[in-house]
């Protein structure tokens, strides 16, 4: 039963184009508008063509989630065969990353008469995570899973350690707040805690999630915007990410050269990078 739950994703192929969410940007992040607590699942195991797509499975439960939309099995199906499409080998695991995508262009491209959604990548070390699971967003990432994990979250749903050892193969997951607290969401419905009392695809996670080293660095999650505002967002955006790459490249020339000029333009421009970092953030909170 371990072996079985290890099969469907890759790692999360993360990209530096990815729109980021730092710490401070809470406030650029828009509440969810008319949600409730309401929480879709799907099964995963119950269909064979389904039984390595959890990163589809994970991307889509975020979109139902977020949009309070019940997504048929068939297009869930549909979804899957599209990753085919898109580079995925048949019957092959897949990026978390790849996933999310996809499945953004498609509800894009399906449902987004009234709202359109984006999605933004957040390292799992950010203050914000617990900020942004308590405004009820669902979150995806992707872990490696172990037997020492399986059997702690399994003994009573709750999951205790922080670390289970490494393993080759990753499972893509959901996290959500759940009953107050942080949880994870799984597409494996048929697992019981061992008193056979509970269900263990949903579970407590007693730790941050930086805490718990089986767990990738990034996580991602969608949200809404209007149709109106998504070009404009998107090029904010993709400055920002733009941006945060070249105060990365310049920090790292600035310590490797000894040329002393150099050294003060790098300096110079990484000021101005993050001076319209602020003016970049001021723009998004217009749309949040």
């Amino acid at each position: 039963m371990e072996e079985q739950i290890t099969l469907g994703c890759l790692w999360d192929g993360a990209e530096q184009t990815d729109y980021l969410l730092c710490d401070g940007d809470i406030d650029t992040l828009p509440n969810l508008y008319n949600q409730d607590e309401i929480r879709f699942e799907y099964n995963q195991w119950n269909q064979s063509w389904s039984k390595v797509s959890c990163t589809i499975f994970s991307a889509m439960w975020m979109v139902a989630d977020l949009m309070n939309y019940n997504f048929s099995l068939d297009e869930l199906k549909e979804v899957d065969e599209l990753s085919y499409d898109a580079w995925r080998m048949r019957w092959k695991w897949w990026y978390v990353k790849s996933a999310v995508d996809l499945v953004c262009k498609r509800w894009n491209e399906k449902h987004g008469d009234l709202w359109k959604i984006a999605y933004y990548r957040v390292s799992k070390h950010s203050n914000m995570v617990d900020e942004i699971l308590k405004k009820w967003y669902t979150m995806n990432t992707n872990f490696c899973p172990t037997t020492a994990y399986w059997r702690d979250y399994c003994e009573d749903a709750i999951l205790d350690g922080c670390d289970f050892g490494t393993q080759t193969n990753g499972h893509a997951i959901d996290i959500i707040w759940n009953n107050w607290k942080r949880s994870v969401k799984d597409s494996y419905k048929w697992r019981k805690t061992f008193d056979g009392k509970k269900e263990t695809n949903r579970y407590e996670l007693k730790h941050p999630l930086n805490q718990i080293t089986n767990y990738w660095p990034r996580l991602y999650l969608y949200t809404k915007v209007a149709e109106d505002n998504l070009e404009e967002i998107k090029r904010l955006n993709e400055l920002k990410t733009a941006v945060l790459n070249a105060i990365e490249i310049n920090s790292k020339m600035r310590h490797m050269v000894n040329d002393n000029e150099f050294k003060n333009k790098l300096h110079s421009m990484n000021e101005a990078n993050r001076k319209k970092l602020e003016d970049i953030q001021i723009q998004l909170k217009k749309f949040a």
